[in-house]
């Protein structure tokens, strides 16, 4: 028997927990400004409506993301380094080559630019991503069939011996993860704006 999930909606026309994805897909899609989240209890689901934050993790947490539009070639990549919930690091840019795979391309590198600077400051960490490939195919439980793919599982195997992922839900108000998806769509706009004509 599946478990029951229950899914806290924040929505500008009011508050709800409800316990079926259908319900909840019903409420969310297409609703601007609302944010929603998946718990296995209703108390957590209760707690995140009312703004009760969750206990911090331990260690060094790197949340990560990436950022793609289709006015400019390149993805846009970000990682925030925080430890008991206060920021220590930043990193952020666009990828090298234009984008083959979208906002992907932004996202695994994110991640290795994260490995790299846990690597750079001796340092073990978790990270934490929207996009289930970041874990799948530097474990090898997915198969690197792009370029891409290919090139970020070869790039992370030396940092693996530092790292542990863990998913985090996009656009569910997790600050770190927010802070992250701004400083790459940053990324591409402060891009573009460089290489406009300036004018006289």
């Amino acid at each position: 028997m599946p478990k029951t999930k229950f899914y806290a909606i924040k929505a500008p026309n009011g508050n709800k927990i409800v316990s079926s994805w259908p319900e909840c897909d019903s409420l969310v899609r297409g609703v601007k400004g609302v944010l929603y989240k998946s718990f296995g209890t209703r108390e957590e689901a209760e707690n995140w409506i009312n703004g009760v934050e969750p206990a911090v993790k331990d260690g060094v947490r790197i949340y990560v993301d990436g950022s793609f539009t289709p006015h400019f070639p390149k993805a846009g990549w970000s990682f925030v380094v925080t430890e008991g919930d206060k920021e220590l690091a930043r990193g952020y840019g666009i990828t090298a080559f234009d984008a083959e795979s979208r906002n992907i391309d932004g996202e695994v590198m994110a991640s290795f630019q994260a490995m790299k600077w846990l690597d750079s400051n001796d340092k073990t960490g978790t990270i934490c991503h929207d996009y289930e490939g970041i874990a799948r195919w530097a474990l090898g439980e997915w198969k690197a069939k792009s370029s891409i793919a290919q090139q970020y599982v070869r790039a992370c195997q030396p940092y693996l011996k530092r790292v542990t992922f863990e998913k985090v839900a996009a656009h569910t108000g997790v600050k770190w993860n927010e802070l992250a998806d701004e400083l790459a769509k940053g990324a591409i706009e402060k891009a573009r704006a460089e290489q406009e004509p300036k004018k006289d």
